[in-house]
């Protein structure tokens, strides 16, 4: 049996969605990154072992983010969309990501993982999931 390949409207909303996200995260546009997430209390946001449920939580922890760190840069490589329904998509990438300031960074290298719902004309995010190699860990 052939698997259905995800339909190329899908793919293409889910890549604007995560790139759209990425950008707001190195511009620290809160404001975009707040319109990008579901805010229902089903929102679930996992980094690294640490579980946050509903938009509240979520919320708190990126304008925290947004404040403690003056340089966010986000790189994505080998995205992958696959379609769960016609309203519903789950993405994965590799991603780098450096936060810090001028002077020093640190950089995280990892997968993201993200489940998007279409909500009317856009795509939100509903799970966000980021998990990035210690040192030593291959």
């Amino acid at each position: 049996m052939v698997k259905p390949q995800t339909p190329n409207e899908v793919v293409t909303a889910a890549r604007g969605t995560i790139e759209q996200w990425r950008q707001a995260y190195q511009i620290k546009g809160f404001d975009v990154l707040e319109g990008l997430y579901s805010h229902e209390p089903q929102l679930v946001f996992v980094n690294d072992g640490r579980l946050l449920i509903g938009w509240p939580s979520v919320e708190a922890m990126i304008k925290d983010r947004l404040a403690r760190y003056q340089k966010i840069v986000i790189r994505l490589k080998d995205i992958n969309v696959v379609s769960l329904g016609p309203t519903a998509a789950t993405a994965t990438a590799v991603m780098t990501r450096e936060l810090g300031d001028e002077v020093t960074m640190v950089t995280e290298y990892g997968a993201l993982t993200m489940v998007l719902r279409r909500d009317g004309e856009k795509w939100l995010i509903v799970t966000e999931h980021y998990s990035y190699k210690k040192a030593g860990q291959q």
